[in-house]
This record gives C-alpha cells, sequence and structure tokens, in this order.
C-alpha cells in the first residue's frame, strides 16, 4: 500500500543494562559454537522489578512524544505492541499507556503479531491516519521482557539469536515530520503457524509448557513438512522477498536505493536467511551492530534500530531505510521511509516510572 502525507515525527527506545554473551558462556548458560553462529557479543537484561514491560514502553513513549514536539490532545491512535506477557494477565496494558502517556487521549489497541507487532502495527496507524482529519498522529509502543520462568533467554532459540529486554516507540503523523512512509507490505503464510506451537496441546493453563522452548517447537514442526527445516526457512524467506519487493516496488526503489535496513535483531546467520538475502542487502547497510549489542528483544527490534540510526546521526535527508518484521503465525511487513530532512533529537526530560 502506497501512502500520501503519513510521515516520522519521533523514535524513542529504552533497553536496561547490557551483560557480555561471554559471561553466559563461561558459565555454561550459553555455547561458544551458537556464540560464533550468532556473533551475539552484548544482551539487554531487566534485573528489576522496576523495568516491567509497561513501564520500559512508558519510558520509551514518553521520549518519542517529548522529541515530536506534539502535544497528546493530538493523538487519535495508541497502538501498544507486545509479543509475551504485557505485565499482568487479564489487564490492558494499551489502556495504561493512553492514560499515562496521552493523557487519555484517542483510542489504544494491543497488537500481538508477536516479532512482528510493531512493524504491523505502523501499517495499521498508517491507515488510520490517512483515513482521519489532517494533522492527526498516532502513537506506537513496543516493549517485550523475556524471563521471570517463562523464558529461558539462552537456551529458547539458541541457534538463531538470544533473547534481550526492552522497549521502542515511535510517533506517526499526517503533515509534518523528518521521513515520509512511503509505502507499507504485508504478506502471510499461515501454513507455518505451528513453527511456535510444535507438538503442544492447548492448554487452559498460561504457564503449560514453561520454559518456553522455541527450538523444540521448530524442529517438532518442521518434522512434518515434506522439505524438512530447509522448506519452512525457505518459506520465511520468501515471505521477506514478498513483501520487500512490493514494498520498494509501490515506493519507486530499488534495493541499490536502499541506505539502511532496520530489520529483525537476529543472531547474524539468520540475519542474512531470514531478511538481507531476501531483500537483496548486505551486513553493512543493516542495523545490525546494534542488534548484536542487545539482543532479540521481541517485537521491539525495529523501531529500536530505527531510534539508534536517528540518535547516532546515521541517517540524513534523502535516505531510504527499510524497516522489516518477521513474525510467527507466519507474517511479515515491510515499510518504506524517505528521510525528508536530517532529523535533530532534540533532549528530553527522564521518562520516569511508572504510576
Amino acid at each position: 500500500m502506497r501512502h500520501d502525507d503519513i510521515h516520522l515525527a519521533a523514535t524513542g527506545a529504552w533497553h536496561p543494562k547490557t551483560v557480555p554473551v561471554d559471561e553466559a558462556v563461561a558459565d555454561g548458560r550459553y555455547s561458544r559454537e551458537y556464540q560464533r553462529a550468532t556473533g551475539q557479543q552484548r544482551v539487554a537484561v531487566c534485573d528489576d522489578d522496576a523495568d516491567s514491560q509497561p513501564a520500559m514502553a512508558m519510558r520509551a513513549a514518553r521520549a518519542a512524544l517529548g522529541r515530536s514536539g506534539i502535544g497528546a490532545e493530538r493523538f487519535g491512535l495508541l497502538l501498544h505492541a507486545v509479543a509475551t506477557h504485557n505485565g499482568l494477565p487479564g489487564w490492558n496494558a494499551a489502556s495504561y499507556l493512553q492514560h499515562h502517556v496521552l493523557d487519555g487521549h484517542g483510542v489504544s489497541l494491543e497488537i500481538h503479531q508477536l516479532s512482528n507487532s510493531a512493524v504491523a502495527a505502523l501499517e495499521l496507524a498508517c491507515t488510520q491516519l490517512a483515513a482521519g482529519p489532517a494533522g492527526g498522529a498516532a502513537m506506537i509502543t513496543a516493549a517485550d521482557r523475556f524471563g521471570d520462568g517463562a523464558w529461558d533467554r539462552w537456551r529458547a532459540a539458541p541457534p538463531v539469536f538470544v533473547f534481550g529486554d526492552g522497549a521502542s516507540a515511535a510517533v506517526v503523523t499526517r503533515g509534518e515530520g523528518f521521513a515520509r512512509v512511503v509505502s507499507t507490505v504485508s504478506v502471510a503464510d499461515t501454513g507455518l503457524e505451528g513453527m511456535q506451537r510444535g507438538a503442544m496441546p492447548f492448554s487452559a493453563d498460561p504457564r503449560a509448557g514453561y520454559p518456553i522452548g522455541f527450538f523444540d517447537r521448530v524442529m517438532e514442526f518442521s518434522d512434518t513438512l515434506a522439505g524438512g527445516l530447509d522448506e519452512a526457512k525457505q518459506r520465511m524467506a520468501d515471505l521477506m522477498r514478498r513483501a520487500g519487493a512490493k514494498a520498494m516496488a509501490e515506493a519507486g526503489i530499488t534495493a541499490g536505493d536502499v541506505r539502511w535496513v532496520a530489520g529483525p535483531a537476529l543472531g547474524r546467520e539468520a540475519l542474512y536467511e531470514q531478511c538481507l538475502d531476501p531483500l537483496g542487502i548486505d551486513i553493512d547497510r543493516s542495523t545490525w551492530p546494534f542488534a548484536r549489542r542487545v539482543g532479540h528483544v521481541g517485537c521491539t527490534d525495529q523501531l529500536a534500530a530505527l531510534d539508534d540510526l536517528i540518535v547516532s546521526g546515521a541517517v540524513e535527508a534523502g535516505d531510504r531505510v527499510l524497516v522489516a518484521g518477521l513474525g510467527g503465525g507466519y507474517n511479515c511487513t515491510v515499510a518504506v521511509l524517505e528521510f525528508t530532512a536530517t532529523p535533530d533529537v532534540p533532549a528530553v526530560p527522564e521518562a520516569g516510572e511508572c504510576r
């Protein structure tokens, strides 16, 4: 889908302290073989109850709101992306963020497309803004935390990535901003939904299957395919190829015009297989240096990587950036951004804690 007059006005991100992967290798939580395959150097890890998903999302959202210079009253929509537990069962985290970040303005929805949640939310925000009045704004928030008995961040998907913790946010508007959202495309292959399910039975107990082990589920599912794991990988790569090709065609560009790809924070080998090779872009034009410092933070990766590009001064007017998401289901969304100005990132006050 091609968009007119939809812009990125600000980003924000927050991560806890990072720990060296070498420490996990040394004490046996992770293997040197997997570390060589992923190339992961450090991982962002929460160690305090204050670093809940809602608290991290609020910090990222307040940073984005402050940088945007847009009043809360202009926001008609908040989309909260989350791939895991949102802080409290039976509770609406999106409404909490709408209340505390936007003073209750607009409406809020939670988006649960696993690791593609935030990029899918970007496409939804674009279509909602296009249908609304001029001058409208939307807030996208994303937060995930892996641990606390539900996840073993080191062993859940060891050859593919290591899970990290954190949050990210973006402000999308009609009529103003430093980057135009030129196009967004989403595609899906629901025949792959079993990759995150494996042979697990459904259960009324949300704790069933803890700790969650994606690798085991993927292997169980792959055994049901004629082509095994290779077939599953090829079908995932095809999703990224299809979404990327269509998004770039609608934007009137080719892979050679792309300055950066803000993609999933996978390990190096998986990043090539599932994202970079299908898009026809090498790792030097990706946000891999950022990814290897924080790990795969569920649905927050792309907006956080985009924020890192902006805050570090790596993007300027005229740059085209692909935002590429891939999540279980399987679903894939690719957005093309065209930077119409070099972002000026003002300092913002410390975001504060949850209330």
